[in-house]
């Protein structure tokens, strides 16, 4: 007779369900080991009440009202840089507990720092040295080379390179398959367009695109 298995201690609250939420709940149950031990998935957090039912797992309230209650924890699933902010910084003033989702098989050498909240999608390489700000999402098969230091807030594409040393601001989205090379500074709230090459430093708020990157909107922030 097999002996029950205890219930993990745990209870993991995904803020959104959109996409892709949803594709991160599943990376959770399927890829990382410390899913039916140190937690399990308890849903999604959205006010989207239409999304009900597109998911194993239910939407069980709203992340502007939910109150955290003992054993829960959270990962931010929501692309757009400022309403993860909001959602998030409502939670943390209730006294939710974000943790950091890294599932395997991602790589990292001696990272210096990452920040409380932040999502790494499969197969995410972090060079040594580097340091990632609070609530950064990095979506799957990029690459972040060594001593790059990452604000707060920061959005990350598919297939997009970091060179070594480079500088980003907070709230920067970054799309898929650009490249930015080593040393460059990217400014807060810049936007980097999908498959551009940066060569030179992105000023705050500027939207850049192309190759080489130029830029094609600039807001004041």
């Amino acid at each position: 007779m097999t002996a029950n298995r205890p219930n993990p201690p745990s209870h993991l609250l995904i803020i959104g369900a959109g996409g892709f939420a949803r594709d991160i709940a599943s990376l959770a149950y399927h890829e990382d080991p410390a899913h039916g031990v140190e937690w399990d998935i308890k849903g999604f957090l959205d006010d989207r009440m239409h999304l009900q039912g597109t998911s194993r797992w239910p939407i069980v309230g709203d992340p502007a009202t939910y109150q955290p209650v003992e054993g829960d924890i959270f990962i931010c699933a929501i692309g757009n840089p400022a309403a993860r902010r909001r959602y998030a910084r409502a939670l943390i003033e209730k006294g939710a507990d974000f943790i950091v989702f890294h599932p395997p098989p991602s790589r990292e050498a001696a990272v210096g720092y990452i920040g409380r909240g932040s999502v790494f999608d499969s197969r995410v390489s972090i060079g040594s040295g580097s340091r990632l700000g609070e609530f950064v999402t990095v979506l799957s098969t990029s690459i972040i080379a060594h001593e790059v230091n990452i604000g707060d807030y920061v959005q990350i594409g598919s297939f997009v390179f970091i060179g070594g040393g480079v500088v980003i601001g907070n709230e920067v989205t970054i799309h898929p398959h650009a490249t930015i090379i080593p040393g460059i500074h990217v400014g807060d709230g810049a936007v980097v367009g999908a498959g551009s090459v940066v060569v030179k430093d992105v000023p705050a708020g500027a939207s850049v695109f192309g190759n080489p990157a130029r830029i094609v909107f600039q807001k004041d922030i």
